[in-house]
């Protein structure tokens, strides 16, 4: 190997270790991007638990309602504070949904 064989060798070998500088930043950007992904997924599937909980709360408290025919103000209370609770989840699982696009958008 001559004098142009080690430029040529020397040079492939700094251009390879420059595109792996290059490309270190965005592999750990990505890799950041799906850790966060991982993180909300695993908020999303509480929260959409807790929404189901409250749907379920607020559905037996309406089949009281149901059964006696008359509405007793502590149960008209308590619906109308389910229905808020579950307007509260919704909205936070809809955010959650928001910040999963949000991340997935980021990586393409």
């Amino acid at each position: 190997m001559g004098l142009y064989g080690s430029i040529i060798l020397l040079s492939t070998i700094a251009l390879s270790g420059s595109f792996f500088f290059a490309l270190s930043p965005i592999f750990r950007q990505r890799r950041r991007a799906i850790e966060k992904l991982k993180l909300v997924n695993e908020a999303l599937v509480a929260a959409e638990e807790n929404v189901a909980r409250l749907q379920e709360r607020h559905d037996v408290i309406l089949k009281e309602i149901c059964s006696y025919y008359l509405v007793n103000s502590e149960l008209q209370e308590a619906l109308v504070a389910a229905r808020a609770d579950i307007d509260a989840a919704s909205g936070f699982v809809i955010e959650l949904r928001r910040l999963q696009l949000n991340i997935l958008n980021s990586l393409s």
